[in-house]
């Protein structure tokens, strides 16, 4: 912030305006911004006891990024292997192993170290997730 600053107010302004309309991204898959909306935004709402119906797609496909992207980088895949992740409300199903099954959204948060959502998930492989 200190560095994009400008010396007023009215110089900041015009900085922020200048590159209001860019549409540069990160260097990273654009499915990670799903991944940043959907679980910073649950971060936000359950505490609040708020609630948000997603798009379904959107959902899936930020499961699907986090359980191939590695920890390093702030996946899930280390935590997947040896499990089965099926979605109860979308057709989705990752890996092999005991399954674990809930919502695409419960999977989402659980899988990215919200455990909030741990009493949504059943079947076997759920200890996995736990013990980790």
């Amino acid at each position: 912030m200190r560095r994009e600053r400008g010396a007023t107010p009215g110089e900041t302004l015009e900085r922020l305006r200048a590159v209001a309309l860019l549409r540069s991204t990160p260097p990273a898959p654009l499915d990670t911004r799903l991944v940043e909306e959907v679980l910073h935004g649950e971060d936000i709402r359950r505490p609040l006891g708020l609630t948000r119906a997603y798009p379904r797609e959107a959902v899936v496909r930020a499961l699907r990024l986090q359980a191939r992207t590695s920890a390093s980088m702030g996946g899930a895949k280390e935590l997947t292997t040896g499990i089965h992740l099926r979605a109860t409300d979308a057709d989705v199903s990752i890996g092999e192993g005991p399954e674990v099954r809930g919502t695409a959204l419960a999977l989402l948060l659980v899988i990215s170290g919200r455990r909030v959502a741990l009493p949504d998930l059943t079947g076997p492989g759920v200890p996995t997730l736990t013990s980790s």
